[in-house]
């Protein structure tokens, strides 16, 4: 579920690429658009892409005005002045706390979306798959892309053949981590592989490290340079006040996830509360309210795939 899910936010990150991709090819042909006034104000091109362009007068909301079409040759100029633009950006500034912040809550909550989508279409299954006590989020996704930014930043002008197999070993890494760690720390468990004649350990398996390869690239080299470019620098007090919260947000979330299924092991273990903290953690997060919020884990040890 984790890997298939991760292939549906790639390609969704890529369909939106696509989507920026023709609108700004749009806009350079018109030259239009906000980027646009932005490489003339800067410099970066001079009114002479508009030497060969061809005018017409549009009628808009009562209103004329013209438009240009601007010739193939200085669109090429254009383009080539935007991608200097987000290169010397991307030079320039290295992702902070504040860039790894936005990839973690959008890949968090694209996660879950997608994944409440596909299980709905594929199985006709309609659950909770929140992986959070607090909040639509489902921080395995959140961790994978911040993950791959984090070690393929410095690698983004590298060969290909060796993201690819950087990200191959990265995705193993993160799956069987977070396999491990369902199972170790809250004492549930949510896919196997051990199904798979190739399959390495129980939440590892060869097909899968190959497409983990295939997806460290399309990040490495299609995705993640022009979404770093669009996040940006924080450039207000009001970015700042809202990371600010925001982060702090998720951190009680993610410990309160922790706290709730760490009692969970321990309640079926037989030990109760030791002090007011689990007491509280009992009454309000209980079991009840795990099987209801957290559809999508098995908690039951005769449920768990067997190893041989």
């Amino acid at each position: 579920m984790l890997f298939t899910i991760t292939v549906f936010i790639v390609a969704l990150f890529l369909v939106a690429r696509g989507i920026t991709f023709l609108i700004q090819r749009y806009l350079d042909f018109r030259g239009a658009g906000r980027s646009f006034k932005k490489l003339l104000r800067q410099g970066r091109i001079d009114a002479g892409v508009y030497a060969d362009a061809v005018w017409s007068e549009v009628n808009r909301f009562g209103h004329k005005k013209l438009r240009a079409k601007i010739s193939k040759e200085q669109q090429h100029v254009i383009r080539d002045a935007r991608r200097q633009l987000r290169d010397d950006f991307l030079n320039d500034n290295r992702p902070g706390f504040y860039q790894y912040l936005i990839i973690f809550l959008v890949a968090s909550v694209l996660g879950l979306i997608l994944e409440t989508i596909w299980m709905f279409v594929a199985y006709g299954v309609l659950e909770s798959r929140v992986g959070l006590v607090w909040g639509p989020f489902s921080p395995l996704y959140g961790c994978g892309a911040v993950l791959l930014t984090v070690v393929l930043w410095r690698l983004r002008d590298q060969p290909t053949w060796m993201i690819f197999l950087i990200s191959a070993g990265l995705g193993g890494i993160l799956e069987q981590l977070a396999g491990w760690s369902m199972e170790t720390v809250m004492h549930a468990w949510s896919w196997s592989y051990l199904h798979f004649p190739d399959h390495i350990t129980q939440w590892v398996a060869w097909r899968f490290l190959i497409v983990w390869g295939l997806l460290g690239v399309a990040w490495c080299k299609v995705i993640m340079p022009e979404l770093l470019y669009r996040i940006g620098e924080p450039t207000s007090r009001r970015q700042a006040v809202v990371v600010s919260f925001l982060t702090v947000f998720i951190a009680l979330d993610i410990a309160m996830t922790v706290a709730c299924f760490w009692r969970a092991g321990k309640r079926e273990e037989g030990v109760p509360p030791q002090n007011v903290f689990e007491e509280y953690v009992d009454r309000h997060f209980g079991d009840e309210f795990i099987k209801g919020k957290f559809e999508n884990l098995k908690m039951d040890s005769d449920e768990r795939p067997r190893t041989s």
